[in-house]
């Protein structure tokens, strides 16, 4: 068997910003949204780092194994978008909300889970873009 431990934040950042980073460099990307790449990767990390450690399986959550696929998840989905679609700062934040909830929020089976994931965007969204989100 073989065990290796997960990546170190800064690890993991430097991986996904490199990747999300270029993508927005060779899809021409505007300067605003380029400039927030590195706060889509904290987000995200900060996301996985929260949710694995808050909310843990359980008999009846079992699914609740969050890894670093979790993360890679966001980052291509991020990846699918066109630069004509996501223009601006705003168009950024709600593809990040978009992909967060897709790869997270869908696997939360109950509404107390569900609000802790809507306050912690809400929080991240806040905190790394500067801008709020209700």
């Amino acid at each position: 068997m073989l065990c290796i431990s997960r990546p170190s934040i800064d690890t993991m950042t430097r991986i996904f910003e490199s990747i999300l980073g270029e993508f927005m460099i060779i899809g021409g990307f505007e300067k605003e949204v380029k400039a927030k790449a590195r706060a889509c990767v904290d987000s995200t990390i900060q996301m996985y780092l929260d949710i694995s450690a808050e909310l843990l399986p359980t008999p009846a959550r079992s699914h609740y194994t969050f890894n670093l696929r979790d993360i890679s998840k966001v980052v291509q989905g991020m990846m699918m978008v066109d630069s004509k679609v996501v223009s601006d700062k705003d168009g950024l934040v709600r593809l990040w909300i978009h992909e967060s909830s897709r790869c997270f929020h869908d696997r939360l089976i109950d509404e107390d889970d569900r609000d802790w994931f809507k306050n912690k965007v809400a929080e991240l969204v806040n905190f790394k873009f500067g801008c709020t989100w209700s």
